[in-house]
Protein backbone atom coordinates (compact mmCIF):
# COMPACT_ATOMS: atom_id res chain seq x y z
CA UNK A 1 0.00 0.00 0.00
CA UNK A 2 2.83 2.70 0.94
CA UNK A 3 4.83 1.48 -2.11
CA UNK A 4 1.46 2.46 -4.44
CA UNK A 5 1.30 5.28 -2.51
CA UNK A 6 4.80 6.49 -3.03
CA UNK A 7 5.03 4.71 -6.95
CA UNK A 8 1.75 7.13 -7.77
CA UNK A 9 2.88 10.57 -5.76
CA UNK A 10 6.70 9.94 -7.86
CA UNK A 11 4.86 9.35 -11.10
CA UNK A 12 2.65 12.22 -10.85
CA UNK A 13 5.71 14.67 -9.93
CA UNK A 14 7.45 13.16 -13.31
CA UNK A 15 4.57 13.94 -15.27
CA UNK A 16 4.57 17.27 -14.22
CA UNK A 17 7.84 17.61 -15.19
CA UNK A 18 7.66 15.68 -18.68
CA UNK A 19 4.78 18.28 -19.21
CA UNK A 20 6.57 21.23 -18.20
CA UNK A 21 5.57 23.26 -21.56
CA UNK A 22 1.99 22.64 -20.77
CA UNK A 23 2.31 23.45 -17.17
CA UNK A 24 4.05 26.98 -17.71
CA UNK A 25 1.53 27.84 -20.45
CA UNK A 26 -0.91 27.23 -18.16
CA UNK A 27 0.46 28.76 -14.42
CA UNK A 28 2.03 31.43 -15.89
CA UNK A 29 3.79 31.90 -12.42
CA UNK A 30 7.11 33.28 -12.01
CA UNK A 31 8.29 30.90 -8.89
CA UNK A 32 6.80 27.70 -10.84
CA UNK A 33 9.40 28.82 -13.60
CA UNK A 34 12.34 29.68 -11.70
CA UNK A 35 11.17 26.07 -9.89
CA UNK A 36 11.46 24.24 -13.42
CA UNK A 37 14.56 26.19 -14.69
CA UNK A 38 16.58 24.99 -11.23
CA UNK A 39 15.03 21.79 -11.96
CA UNK A 40 16.81 21.80 -15.71
CA UNK A 41 20.55 21.11 -14.56
CA UNK A 42 19.10 17.51 -13.24
CA UNK A 43 17.28 16.46 -16.33
CA UNK A 44 19.71 13.19 -16.50
CA UNK A 45 19.46 12.11 -13.18
CA UNK A 46 15.56 12.54 -12.42
CA UNK A 47 14.94 11.15 -16.39
CA UNK A 48 17.22 8.21 -15.04
CA UNK A 49 15.26 8.19 -11.46
CA UNK A 50 12.15 8.00 -13.10
CA UNK A 51 13.23 4.85 -15.87
CA UNK A 52 14.29 2.94 -12.73
CA UNK A 53 11.31 3.94 -10.48
CA UNK A 54 9.01 2.74 -14.04
CA UNK A 55 10.98 -0.83 -14.20
CA UNK A 56 11.11 -1.12 -10.62
CA UNK A 57 7.52 -0.71 -10.15
CA UNK A 58 6.70 -2.78 -13.75
CA UNK A 59 8.71 -6.16 -12.07
CA UNK A 60 7.89 -5.57 -8.46
CA UNK A 61 4.34 -3.81 -8.42
CA UNK A 62 3.74 -4.56 -4.67
CA UNK A 63 7.61 -3.48 -4.14
CA UNK A 64 8.53 -7.53 -2.42
CA UNK A 65 4.97 -7.41 -0.25
CA UNK A 66 2.65 -10.19 -0.76
CA UNK A 67 -0.90 -8.14 0.06
CA UNK A 68 -2.87 -11.46 0.74
CA UNK A 69 -5.50 -10.83 -1.87
CA UNK A 70 -5.71 -13.61 -4.34
CA UNK A 71 -4.92 -12.67 -7.94
CA UNK A 72 -3.62 -9.44 -6.48
CA UNK A 73 -0.16 -10.59 -6.29
CA UNK A 74 -0.10 -10.75 -9.92
CA UNK A 75 -0.66 -7.23 -10.68
CA UNK A 76 1.61 -6.75 -14.02
CA UNK A 77 -1.30 -6.23 -16.04
CA UNK A 78 -2.69 -3.38 -13.46
CA UNK A 79 1.05 -1.39 -13.33
CA UNK A 80 1.72 -1.78 -16.66
CA UNK A 81 0.12 1.29 -18.26
CA UNK A 82 1.42 3.46 -15.61
CA UNK A 83 5.21 1.88 -15.31
CA UNK A 84 5.27 2.59 -18.88
CA UNK A 85 4.54 5.93 -18.73
CA UNK A 86 6.78 6.85 -15.85
CA UNK A 87 9.09 5.16 -17.69
CA UNK A 88 8.58 7.24 -21.32
CA UNK A 89 8.21 9.94 -18.75
CA UNK A 90 11.79 9.39 -17.89
CA UNK A 91 13.20 8.93 -21.01
CA UNK A 92 11.51 12.06 -22.38
CA UNK A 93 12.93 14.36 -19.23
CA UNK A 94 16.31 12.93 -19.89
CA UNK A 95 16.27 12.30 -24.05
CA UNK A 96 18.83 15.51 -24.43
CA UNK A 97 21.38 14.18 -22.54
CA UNK A 98 20.51 10.05 -23.74
CA UNK A 99 21.26 11.72 -26.96
CA UNK A 100 24.57 13.05 -26.52
CA UNK A 101 25.63 9.66 -25.23
CA UNK A 102 24.66 7.46 -28.45
CA UNK A 103 26.28 8.49 -31.45
CA UNK A 104 23.58 9.88 -33.49
CA UNK A 105 23.96 12.12 -36.49
CA UNK A 106 22.44 15.94 -36.05
CA UNK A 107 19.59 15.18 -38.45
CA UNK A 108 18.60 12.51 -36.74
CA UNK A 109 18.94 13.84 -33.03
CA UNK A 110 16.96 16.95 -34.54
CA UNK A 111 14.01 14.72 -35.88
CA UNK A 112 14.08 12.89 -32.47
CA UNK A 113 13.90 16.08 -30.33
CA UNK A 114 11.27 17.60 -32.05
CA UNK A 115 8.99 14.19 -31.85
CA UNK A 116 9.87 14.56 -27.77
CA UNK A 117 8.41 18.47 -28.00
CA UNK A 118 5.37 17.22 -29.77
CA UNK A 119 4.99 14.69 -27.79
CA UNK A 120 6.42 15.45 -24.50
CA UNK A 121 3.06 17.30 -23.24
CA UNK A 122 1.18 14.67 -23.68
CA UNK A 123 3.33 12.04 -21.91
CA UNK A 124 3.04 13.80 -19.39
CA UNK A 125 -0.47 14.57 -18.67
CA UNK A 126 -1.03 10.95 -19.40
CA UNK A 127 1.64 10.12 -16.67
CA UNK A 128 -0.22 12.46 -14.50
CA UNK A 129 -3.43 11.00 -14.88
CA UNK A 130 -2.32 7.19 -14.84
CA UNK A 131 -0.63 7.67 -11.69
CA UNK A 132 -3.65 9.49 -10.18
CA UNK A 133 -6.21 6.65 -11.21
CA UNK A 134 -3.57 4.06 -9.61
CA UNK A 135 -3.39 5.62 -6.50
CA UNK A 136 -6.93 5.59 -6.18
CA UNK A 137 -7.66 2.08 -7.86
CA UNK A 138 -4.55 0.55 -6.55
CA UNK A 139 -6.94 -2.56 -4.99
CA UNK A 140 -8.78 -2.64 -7.79
CA UNK A 141 -7.04 -5.82 -9.82
CA UNK A 142 -7.84 -5.99 -13.74
CA UNK A 143 -6.48 -8.69 -15.02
Amino acid sequence: MVGVILFSFVGMFFGFLAADDLVKSIVKSNSLERFLNRLDKFDLWLGILGIFVGIWNLFSPNFGFSVGVAGADITIFGALIPSGLVILSGISISLNYILQVINVDAEKKEKILLMRNQYSDLIGVLTFVFCFLHLFSHSTVLL
